[in-house]
């Protein structure tokens, strides 16, 4: 057998956990992970390498229901990943049945002239009989060529799932270099915005983490010494998520950073120098222009 390599688009609901997956299988944190639903806003290829093998995992945006322009450009980023990938995965949770949302967009799944695998996550989660009964509820549609139970917190047949998506890939060369110092197509300042968005998800609530995003204005390498210097906007809605973003005293804000720049730090083994600066872009998300400005796609 030759050479494996291809483009597989992780694909399903919001929070169903696809970016914990690719980050599982990659061995490291590459997309952003958060258990709030439609943390993932871009289409990001995650690039995983074997011997005999090069998967190109395109991690995208959950499928839901749109609520206003951002939440429908995120949609949109989603079915756009799906055009010329050469396998798709479609990821679900155990809850015994084939879910509500997913019988509406799996007709448009189903039309893709590519192998589909569906993943069952969270099995860790599944209680009496809910696994088995999800497994024949997909099974019975007629749409995967294999179905593989999962847990990408625990680790739990994660091989198999690799196995089961690298023989559905096409032979043929890699499509990217094997010694990339990331492993995704995607440029440091990227990773950057993801990671300080990350920490805004992580330490904000309510409506203000969908209401911001993340701008890195400059990486400068200090030539001095070891260091990586990077200056970055955060943009919110409303003046008020302004005053929640910096926090009292700029806590919030000083926090933010200081988990940004250790995560950084140990991913890219050179110390960080992260300067933040909060700024209001009213009412951005409802603004198509500035969506596609702000969100880097």
């Amino acid at each position: 057998m030759g050479f494996k390599a291809g483009t597989v688009a992780v694909v399903g609901k919001t929070n169903v956990g696809k970016s914990s997956f690719i980050n599982a299988v990659m061995g490291r944190k590459v997309v952003i992970v958060s258990d709030r639903p439609q943390t993932t806003r871009n289409r990001i290829r995650c690039i995983y390498n074997t011997e005999g093998a090069q998967v190109v995992f395109v991690d995208t945006p959950g499928l839901h229901q749109p609520v206003n322009k951002l939440s429908a450009h995120l949609l949109k980023e989603a079915f756009r990943a799906l055009a010329g990938v050469d396998e798709l995965v479609y990821m679900v949770e155990p809850t015994g049945k084939v879910d509500e949302y997913d019988e509406t967009v799996l007709p448009r799944i189903q039309a893709l002239p590519c192998p589909k695998v569906l993943l069952v996550n969270k099995i860790d989660l599944a209680q009496g009989n809910e696994l088995p009964e999800t497994l024949l509820a997909y099974d019975r549609l007629g749409i995967f060529n294999d179905l593989v139970p999962i847990s990408a917190k625990r680790g739990t047949n994660l091989d198999r799932a690799l196995q089961v998506i690298i023989g559905h890939l096409p032979e043929g060369e890699p499509l990217f270099p094997p010694d990339l110092p990331l492993p995704t197509d995607r440029p440091l300042e990227f990773i950057v915005a993801e990671l300080i968005r990350e920490k805004i998800f992580h330490l904000t609530y309510q409506e203000i983490p969908y209401s911001t995003a993340v701008v890195v204005e400059e990486i400068r390498e200090r030539e001095d010494k070891p260091l990586i210097e990077i200056y970055a906007t955060i943009y919110v809605a409303k003046d008020s998520q302004k005053g929640i973003v910096i926090g009292a005293g700029g806590q919030k804000l000083k926090e933010i950073g200081r988990l940004a720049r250790l995560e950084l730090e140990a991913m890219l083994g050179k110390k960080i120098f992260l300067s933040l600066q909060v700024k209001v872009r009213p009412k951005w998300t409802e603004d198509e222009k500035e969506i596609v400005r702000l969100t880097g796609d």
